[in-house]
């Protein structure tokens, strides 16, 4: 009852990270500005992962045209791709229960699908702000920088995307390896030797139907001759069932 309990505590902290990382994909992931002593915004650039670098200022201002970062930070393909293992994830928490299980060996995909979805999680958490933030200059997961020479002050900042994702994590990793170690163990138990051993055990054995053979023995006593036809031995077989009740 306990394990049970823990499960289902699981799945929902699974569910709720699926959700934030569905949101997270639609919100701002890292933002940059620029702002003069005055304390006037002079440059504001905010990527977001389907349109890229997006910027609430004019176009018209030089500054800020100067100091838009590098056109692409992340691959648009690991988007669609973390859209595609999201949309799995879901299908799997809520139609592939491994309580539920009658095959577990159908389930096994379904436990690449969670951890799989686990590490792209920590891709983009740890590994994209190192490969693709630090080598543009652009520092995370937060600096404000003072430029007294120019008379400027930066800000580098992860957005909110980026957060959300942070915490989708440690939501999803836990029933991620839970379902996956069950599975695994419950495999490794069928391919134990002693399970290997009495199913060839069980495979080897044949059915023996003791009242047909009777039946045909009687029937060959009776009339002398070789094995009848099979609706001979069924009449005999009746005969000899009704004999033993």
């Amino acid at each position: 009852m306990m394990e049970q309990n823990i499960m289902n505590r699981f799945r929902i902290m699974y569910l709720v990270g699926l959700i934030l990382l569905f949101i997270s994909i639609f919100l701002e992931w890292y933002s940059f500005q620029m702002y003069n002593f005055e304390n006037t915004l002079v440059a504001s650039w905010s990527y977001y992962f389907f349109i890229g670098w997006y910027t609430p200022l004019s176009s018209d201002i030089p500054v800020n045209i100067f100091m838009k970062p590098e056109s692409s930070i992340i691959p648009f393909i690991l988007h669609v791709i973390l859209i595609g293992f999201i949309l799995a994830a879901g299908y799997v928490i809520l139609f592939k229960n491994i309580d539920t299980a009658k095959n577990i060996h159908t389930y096994n995909k379904c436990a690449y699908i969670n951890l799989f979805l686990v590490l792209l999680i920590g891709f983009y958490v740890i590994v994209c702000p190192i490969i693709y933030l630090a080598p543009n200059e652009l520092y995370f997961p937060f600096l404000s920088i003072r430029d007294y020479d120019l008379e400027y002050f930066y800000v580098y900042s992860l957005g909110s995307g980026y957060i959300l994702q942070l915490i989708s994590f440690p939501l999803t990793f836990p029933y991620s390896i839970f379902y996956y170690k069950t599975i695994n163990s419950f495999i490794q138990q069928e391919r134990a030797p002693e399970k290997l051993i009495e199913q060839k055990i069980q495979n080897s054995q044949e059915f023996l139907d003791l009242d047909k053979y009777i039946a045909e023995e009687e029937l060959q006593q009776q009339k002398n001759i070789s094995i009848p036809k099979d609706n001979e031995i069924n009449k005999i077989l009746t005969t000899s069932i009704e004999r033993r009740k």
